[in-house]
């Protein structure tokens, strides 16, 4: 059942180690991530505590690909964690003062989260359940879905419209304090979350109105005037106090891509700026000290703004951080690493089905020059 993907009629060389790690990753996430619990960093195959524990921000890499290859039902199971957890959450953003429900970092099964020093201000798995609500309701566009993730969205967005911190003076609101994916410090104003957050305030907005609801007043009112994403030169930046994000601080998550690539257009977004900086990142970031998820991830912002060679070779490039062992599993952790698994599997889905928008032709993220030939089937468009 599910997806498949054929590359063997590729001349390209490579296309069979992209079909091996393609192949192997739909088995090792089947196996290590359909569980009863989010899965860890590392599934199975460790004990450490914080690489054995689940991360909520890492929910999203995990699970997401489950949807596009259609398996959604292989995630039913983890992530039913939101509804065991939402107390916990509702609890958390009381303790801060805001509403709704603060999404954990780094947790157990009884939900609370573990103690490191930035559990707190790591805020990109804050909009994560509106997006898994949302790839439902792509596969299943019913009354019972949109019931099913009715409070688990607005809980959300209540927190996600509180957090944001008002300007009286300009009436500007803006995230911090917050650390953005790339984890290099605590800032204000990073350009992932400040996408990721404009992103799920309008689609929950969206889901009010299928309810047949009217729409949240707060919600428009601090999405409309969340602050602009930080540009320098024409590119975006970590965060609007990071100027030195393409010289000191060029490794890590690359939080630029993250504007154009996972998520759909949104606006606020500059579609050529987004391209500027997805070249930009390509040409200076340090690939080694980077993880798993952060090649994929380029891949889906350069097939987005219609660099797919780049795209191809971000999957296959040869660093440490995008290795494959014998079993097809991502070492880009350092360690056993799913999300690197489950980030190859959404990109290749969303390379090969397309997503919403997408030049109209088979596999619009692979070159259309010949040297990738790609069969597919029962995989699903992305957003």
């Amino acid at each position: 059942t599910g997806g498949a993907i054929d590359l063997s009629g590729s001349s390209d060389p490579r296309w069979k180690e992209l079909e091996r790690r393609i192949v192997l990753s739909q088995y090792n996430t089947a196996a290590q991530s359909a569980g009863s619990w989010p899965p860890a960093e590392a599934g199975l195959m460790d004990t450490d505590p914080w690489r054995g524990a689940f991360h909520m921000e890492m929910v999203m890499w995990h699970l997401a690909h489950f949807a596009l290859w259609d398996r959604v039902d292989l995630a039913e199971k983890p992530l039913s964690c939101y509804w065991r957890f939402l107390p916990i959450a509702q609890e958390l953003a009381r303790q801060f003062d805001y509403k709704g429900a603060k999404w954990g970092k780094w947790c157990g099964p009884e939900g609370r989260t573990g103690p490191w020093a930035y559990s707190y201000v790591l805020s990109w798995q804050q909009p994560h359940p509106i997006f898994f609500a949302e790839l439902e309701y792509r596969l299943k566009p019913t009354r019972e879905t949109l019931e099913k993730w009715r409070e688990i969205v607005f809980e959300t967005a209540d927190y996600m419209a509180d957090f944001p911190t008002l300007d009286e003076s300009t009436g500007i609101y803006s995230l911090q304090p917050i650390m953005p994916v790339s984890e290099q410090g605590v800032t204000k104003n990073t350009v992932y979350e400040l996408t990721y957050w404009r992103w799920g305030l309008d689609t929950a907005q969206l889901w009010r109105e299928r309810l047949g609801l009217p729409r949240e007043p707060h919600w428009d009112e601090v999405r409309t005037h969340l602050a602009p994403l930080p540009v320098m030169d024409g590119l975006y930046l970590h965060s609007e106090e990071w100027t030195d994000t393409y010289t000191a601080r060029a490794w890590e998550h690359p939080n630029p891509v993250g504007a154009l690539g996972m998520l759909p257009p949104v606006e606020g977004v500059d579609r050529e700026t987004a391209h500027r900086s997805l070249l930009e990142v390509w040409r200076v970031w340090d690939w080694t000290k980077t993880w798993g998820t952060d090649l994929p991830w380029t891949a889906m912002s350069a097939a987005r703004v219609g660099e797919q060679k780049i795209a191809v070779d971000a999957l296959l490039l040869d660093v440490n951080t995008n290795a494959y062992d014998t079993r097809g599993i991502n070492l880009g952790g350092p360690c056993p690493y799913l999300p690197g698994n489950a980030a190859l599997l959404y990109t290749v889905a969303m390379m090969a089905a397309g997503w919403d928008g997408a030049p109209d032709r088979n596999a619009p993220g692979f070159p259309d020059d010949g040297s990738w030939v790609v069969k597919w089937e029962g995989l699903k468009r992305a957003p």
